[in-house]
């Protein structure tokens, strides 16, 4: 029984890679984590087949090992899993001052990647409802890219009718711990510009007593000057099989209160892409990024 169970796995896999090459192409990241995953659950099923011919030529030892092997990879992927998908935020926090849109995937034809559409399209529906909303984008031009991720979401956003106004462009990173770094110093540098024109708004009215609330004749201030400085609301747009790893990254690079607004994912990459971001996970929390 057991032979055929893990046959059956090794055949799902190679059927699921082959859906993905055909989908997505060759290029899709990881693909061949799959081809990987098959060839385990074959050889798999050939060691039981083994066993179960030959069992005084196994010792007991490297059964009992795999087994446990197995039970804790298995134990690792449901708990990731239940990681990724237990942290989607069921609506998206209204009224951010910030929202970076982490990029993907960019067409050699400069055509967008679903994926990369399905963010956009989240980030113009949260457009729509907060116009004053300033979007961050995020992604530096690939080796196989045309142009930059971000060059290609500010055209797709200003195509669709999105206020240039209030998109920034972010064309450095590679990655998504450098998506939210570079961002942050993007948003620090545009919150450090607006404080002195908000400091020297202050500095011309104190010049002119009695013209706002707070402000004596004399022209010194008072307790009830208003405060200038601020921390800025940030959001993060992304695929919600990516949220909880984006948000783990900015809360250890010190984004304070970070809000996720999840996009969908590509239903046909799903199992691919859950999988292989559990796998980033892992790898991000082992190099100190989460």
């Amino acid at each position: 029984m057991l032979i055929w169970v893990f046959t059956a796995a090794a055949v799902l896999c190679l059927v699921y890679y082959g859906v993905i090459v055909l989908y997505a192409g060759f290029g899709t990241s990881f693909a061949v984590l799959w081809l990987l995953i098959g060839g385990f659950f074959g050889a798999t099923a050939a060691g039981i087949h083994f066993y179960q011919k030959y069992p005084e030529r196994v010792p007991l030892w490297l059964p009992v090992s795999f087994v446990t092997l197995c039970a804790s990879g298995l134990m690792i992927v449901l708990v990731t899993q239940i990681l990724i998908f237990g942290r989607i935020p069921a609506a998206a926090e209204p009224s951010l001052d910030y929202v970076i849109v982490l990029g993907a995937k960019v067409k050699p034809d400069g055509s967008l990647s679903k994926t990369l559409k399905l963010r956009l399209d989240k980030a113009l529906e949260y457009m729509k409802e907060n116009p004053e909303t300033m979007l961050v984008l995020s992604g530096a031009k690939g080796d196989a890219e045309p142009c930059s991720e971000a060059d290609a979401m500010e055209t797709y956003l200003l195509g669709q009718g999105a206020d240039p106004d209030h998109l920034l462009k972010e064309e450095q990173s590679f990655s998504t711990v450098e998506n939210l770094a570079y961002s942050r110093v993007m948003i620090e540098k545009r919150e450090n510009l607006l404080e002195q024109e908000r400091k020297a708004e202050a500095d011309r009215l104190l010049r002119a007593p009695g013209e706002i609330e707070g402000v004596p004749e004399t022209g010194a201030p008072t307790n009830n000057t208003p405060v200038l400085a601020r921390q800025p609301r940030v959001g993060i747009i992304t695929s919600n099989f990516h949220l909880c790893r984006a948000a783990m990254i900015a809360k250890k690079q010190d984004y304070g209160t970070v809000y996720g607004i999840a996009s969908e994912a590509d239903k046909v990459l799903l199992v691919h892409f859950s999988l292989r971001d559990g796998i980033a996970l892992l790898k991000d929390r082992l190099m100190g990024n989460l």
